[in-house]
């Protein structure tokens, strides 16, 4: 503590930035067994709220009974998927925030399914109508995006209070072997690591390296925080990357391929098949425009 003019108390405090990446922000109207295929968000929490009707959900393995009024959050890198069990109306949108203390602090709490019975919900859903009547007026970012703050703190304040207000601030190595992961999984020059374990533990080595951990640790961690392993991780983020490019691009196999990392398209058309019981070209066919929800590997 200084003295400015000798009894002007001055204190100064850190310099921080903050930053909130909106997207997929929609509103739909649906038939009942309307289904949303597995997926993930590599950075984002998504935003998921029912206005008419109820849906079902697989989140992180756990099944989830979402009806009308209720809000679900869904932590990042938690596969989940869904199926309107009625006609049902929602409104969904996914936020993405460069706070790793907020989002490991929204991971550790996990899940949260949140109805009218606690004492945050009608602010928070008062905020949320208010969020999606901006978005529908096409109002300024600025205004927009209080009120996006104004949610995250009160979903902070929620995750708080799940994990106990002692809790000690959350891992951040997680996520940042995620992002390492991220990299290597949006680098069109990084090979085709394929089924081949000594090629895994390489790269998880230099991971691990980069990080100051050993790789065995490293790979607890996250394995403990996402509920997969890097490797699984890695295949889910090519897999969804190779989705989302068939069906809103025009990139040619070749290019695909290269994109998310495989040595030419012979290679992505035999593990894209494993993966979606489909070829590319009869995926791109069926599915075009479709895939939307998925979370492009470029905003890592």
């Amino acid at each position: 503590m200084a003295l400015i003019g000798g009894n002007v108390p001055f204190k100064s405090y850190p310099n921080s930035k903050a930053e909130a990446y909106l997207y997929g922000a929609h509103i739909a109207s649906v038939p009942a067994d309307w289904h949303c295929a597995r997926h993930l968000h590599h950075r984002m929490l998504e935003i998921n709220f029912v206005l008419e009707g109820t849906q079902g959900g697989d989140v992180g393995g756990s099944r989830i009974a979402q009806s009308a009024g209720e809000l679900l959050v869904v932590p990042p890198k938690l596969l989940h998927a869904f199926r309107a069990e009625t006609a049902m109306r929602y409104f969904v949108f996914h936020v993405q925030v460069d706070d790793p203390v907020f989002m490991g602090r929204i991971g550790e709490a996990g899940v949260m399914l949140l109805g009218q019975d606690r004492a945050l919900t009608p602010k928070l859903f008062e905020t949320l109508s208010d969020i999606r009547k901006r978005l529908e007026r096409g109002d300024s970012k600025l205004g927009t995006y209080r009120l996006v703050y104004a949610l995250l703190e009160m979903l902070e304040d929620e995750a708080k209070a799940r994990v106990g207000a002692n809790a000690s601030e959350p891992d951040v190595l997680p996520l940042l072997i995620a992002r390492e992961i991220e990299s290597i999984a949006s680098r069109p020059e990084a090979e085709a690591f394929g089924e081949d374990s000594a090629l895994q533990d390489n790269w998880m080595e230099a991971i691990a390296v980069r990080l100051g951990y050993s790789r065995r640790h490293c790979t607890r961690a996250f394995s403990e925080a996402y509920r997969m392993s890097p490797r699984e991780y890695l295949f889910v983020l090519r897999q969804q990357e190779a989705m989302h490019l068939l069906a809103n691009t025009r990139l040619s196999l070749e290019e695909i391929a290269h994109r998310i990392g495989y040595d030419n398209a012979q290679s992505l058309i035999r593990q894209f098949s494993k993966w979606t019981g489909m070829t590319p070209g009869r995926f791109r066919k069926e599915k075009s425009e479709e895939l939307s929800y998925l979370t492009p590997i470029e905003l890592a």
